[in-house]
C-alpha cells in the first residue's frame, strides 16, 4: 500500500514471522546460540519460551535456515491431541507415513525408530520442532519423553525443540512431569525488548526494507511512545509502526515524533494511548502535505489506518497459517481417524 511512497522493497512491519527481518537483540542472539548448541551437540530436548509476540517463531525459522543442508526437520504448530495424533503429524512431515494412513501407535513408533536409526547411520540429524507446545497434554508430553531414549553412548539421536508461552514452564514444574523436566538439557526464556532495543529494532527493520539511507525517521520520543504502547513486544511494535506508516502515507510525511505516534496508535485503538488523549488531526505536526489534500487526507486517515491494519492482520494470519496449513489439515483428519 505505501511501499513506493517510502521507497520500501517490502513492508517492514508485517505480522508474519519473517527471518529476513530478524533483529538479534542480545536476548534473541543468546536464544539462537542456545538453540544451535543444543541441536549441534545432540542434547535431546531444548526449550524456548516467551510471551505472545516475543519473536519465538521468527527465531525458530531463522534456526531452520542454519540447519544441516540435508536436515529434514518435522515442524508441528498444532500439537493438541493425543500422542498418536502428534506422532502421525510428525511422521507425515518426515514423509514416512502419509497422514491419510490410519497407522497404529505401535507402527508409528516402530517406523519412527527405523527412520531415526537410518538417518543416524548417514550421520544426518533428526529434528522435531513443536510450536505452541504449551497446548500439549501433560500425558502426551510424558510419552514424548520416551522418544529421547533413542541414543548412542555419545549423543541423542532425536533433537526435540519445544517452543511455547510462559505457561509451558509452569506446566513442566508439575510433579508428574518431573522426569520430562529433567530431560530438558537447554532452556531459555525470551524477554521483551528494552526501550533502547525497541528503538534499534525499529531502525533495523526500516533498514532491511529500504537500506541504510531510509527516508523514514522516528525521533527519540517517537520510539519512546512505541515502547510505551508495546512494552517491547515485537509484534506490538510492528502493529504500532505499521499504524504510523499508514498515517504518514495518508498525510504525506516521513518523519514522526512522539505525539504523532500516539495519535496514530489511538486511531487504531479507537481511544487513548499511554494516557494521552487523541488530539484533533489538524493539530498533528506535518511536513509538506500537498495543499488542498490535507483536510481530506486527515479525514480519511483513521479509515485508511483501520483498513490497512485490519486487512494486514487478516493477511498476516492467512500467510502465517499457510505455512502450517498442512498441519491443520492433518489435525482435522486425525480427529476423524
Amino acid at each position: 500500500m505505501y511501499e513506493a511512497f517510502y521507497n520500501f522493497k517490502e513492508k517492514p512491519f508485517n505480522l508474519t514471522p519473517d527471518p529476513d527481518f530478524l533483529y538479534l537483540s542480545p536476548g534473541h542472539a543468546k536464544a539462537l546460540a542456545y538453540l544451535k548448541f543444543g541441536l549441534e551437540n545432540g542434547e535431546g530436548f531444548v526449550l524456548v519460551t516467551g510471551e505472545i509476540g516475543s519473536g519465538k517463531t521468527t527465531l525458530v525459522r531463522s534456526l531452520l535456515r542454519s540447519l544441516h543442508p540435508n536436515a529434514k526437520p518435522a515442524c508441528v504448530v498444532n500439537p493438541k491431541g493425543t500422542f498418536r495424533q502428534l506422532m502421525r503429524l510428525i511422521m507425515a512431515d518426515f514423509g514416512v507415513i502419509p497422514i491419510t494412513e490410519d497407522a497404529s501407535r505401535e507402527r508409528l513408533l516402530a517406523e519412527f525408530e527405523r527412520f531415526v536409526r537410518e538417518r543416524a547411520a548417514q550421520r544426518l540429524p533428526v529434528v522435531v520442532i513443536i510450536d505452541e507446545a504449551q497446548n500439549i497434554d501433560p500425558g502426551t508430553l510424558e510419552e514424548l519423553r520416551m522418544l529421547s531414549n533413542l541414543e548412542t553412548e555419545k549423543r541423542k539421536l532425536v533433537q526435540i525443540v519445544l517452543v511455547g508461552q510462559p505457561e509451558l514452564r509452569r506446566m513442566l514444574q508439575a510433579p508428574e512431569l518431573e522426569q520430562f523436566n529433567q530431560r530438558i538439557a537447554i532452556r531459555y526464556h525470551l524477554d521483551a525488548l528494552s526501550a533502547e532495543e525497541t528503538a534499534k529494532y525499529v531502525r533495523h527493520r526500516l533498514e532491511v526494507a529500504s537500506g541504510k539511507n531510509t527516508p523514514v525517521k522516528f525521533s527519540r520520543d517517537a520510539c519512546e511512545a512505541i515502547y510505551e504502547y508495546s512494552r517491547g513486544v515485537p509484534r506490538k511494535i510492528n502493529v504500532a509502526c505499521n499504524a504510523v506508516l499508514v498515517a504518514g502515507f495518508a498525510d504525506g510525511v516521513k518523519s514522526f515524533n512522539g505525539r504523532y505516534v500516539r495519535e496514530a496508535i489511538a486511531d487504531v485503538e479507537g481511544g487513548t494511548v499511554a494516557g494521552q488523549p487523541s488530539a484533533e488531526p489538524e493539530s498533528r505536526p506535518m511536513e509538506s502535505a500537498p495543499v488542498g489534500r490535507t483536510s481530506s487526507l486527515l479525514t480519511e486517515r483513521p479509515v485508511l489506518i483501520g483498513a490497512a491494519v485490519g486487512t494486514g492482520g487478516l493477511v498476516a494470519l492467512v500467510l502465517f497459517a499457510w505455512s502450517s496449513v498442512v498441519d491443520l489439515v492433518r489435525s482435522a483428519i486425525s480427529l476423524v481417524f
